[in-house]
């Protein structure tokens, strides 16, 4: 199958929509110009507790680094279907960690954050083998990655206080999503005896770190009232917050418009390129 036919054949809409078509599109869609420095870097004991490390091309010294964490409703998803975002992140410039974390049925709440905050900090430790600064540090993450990397910056039992984290990107993210209506949240937080616990914008206070919120006003999965409302109470609380907004695109589209083929649909890749250049 050409590249072209599988595009044609997956569409947008449903690009992120399963892992057989994710695997598909990783394998056969263009790549930003990148390199994978390493793989399966084992950050804990579990086969799940491993990152995959991407890199601009050439010589690496000293590049602020970021973290990803891809969504999957925290019962799905995997690293090696995200090479594509590995090499869009890392062809700004930033050595850029992809780690994967135990998923739902295996783990509940807390402990996909527990595998989150584990990871970061083995970054922090290693990442100048990888040509990375870890002073100049950021997370990102789409919908349940979302979740995580916001919940990284604001939740300081995780890294601590003052947070290690200059900045948080967060697409497309569920973070006031309470009361549990959906199967995926009602697996992973329902049995938390403080629901309240489980939610970022719980945890919303003043910080250094700096956050960039991207939510489409189409997404009928992740709801608008999350980054609006997370955007609301930092502000209030003398955080630096970016909320930025979009029309037309799904809560698939919001991931898949970082990849090369659907780029030019919705300028998230840019404004995110921009934002980071201006703050990591």
């Amino acid at each position: 199958m050409t590249k072209r036919s599988l595009l044609g054949l997956v569409g947008l809409a449903p690009l992120l929509a399963g892992c057989n078509t994710l695997t598909l599109f990783n394998t056969f869609t263009p790549k930003d110009e990148a390199r994978r420095v390493a793989r399966d870097v084992q950050f804990g004991e579990d086969a799940r507790q491993t990152y995959d490390v991407y890199a601009p091309k050439g010589t690496t010294q000293d590049l602020p680094v970021l973290v990803f964490f891809y969504g999957g409703g925290w019962n799905s998803g995997s690293k090696a279907d995200y090479a594509w975002m590995g090499h869009a992140l890392a062809a700004l410039g930033y050595v850029v960690v992809i780690p994967d974390y135990r998923l739902v049925p295996q783990v509940v709440y807390p402990v996909f954050l527990e595998d989150n905050a584990r990871a970061i900090k083995h970054v922090i430790a290693h990442a100048g083998e990888y040509g990375g600064d870890a002073s100049r540090l950021g997370v990102a993450g789409h919908s349940a990655g979302a979740y995580a990397a916001v919940m990284m910056a604001l939740d300081a039992r995780y890294l601590g206080n003052p947070s290690p984290l200059k900045v948080c990107v967060g697409i497309a993210g569920p973070y006031d999503f309470y009361p549990f209506d959906v199967a995926s949240s009602i697996d992973a937080f329902g049995k938390w005896p403080q629901p309240t616990e489980t939610q970022p914008i719980t945890y919303a206070r003043k910080l250094d770190t700096k956050f960039l919120l991207l939510q489409s006003r189409s997404d009928q999965v992740v709801g608008l009232r999350n980054a609006v409302n997370l955007d609301a109470r930092l502000k209030a609380a003398g955080t630096d917050v970016t909320l930025k907004l979009y029309d037309g695109l799904s809560h698939q589209d919001t991931a898949a418009v970082y990849s090369v083929p659907f780029r030019r649909k919705a300028p998230l890749l840019a404004d995110t390129q921009a934002w980071l250049a201006a703050n990591l």
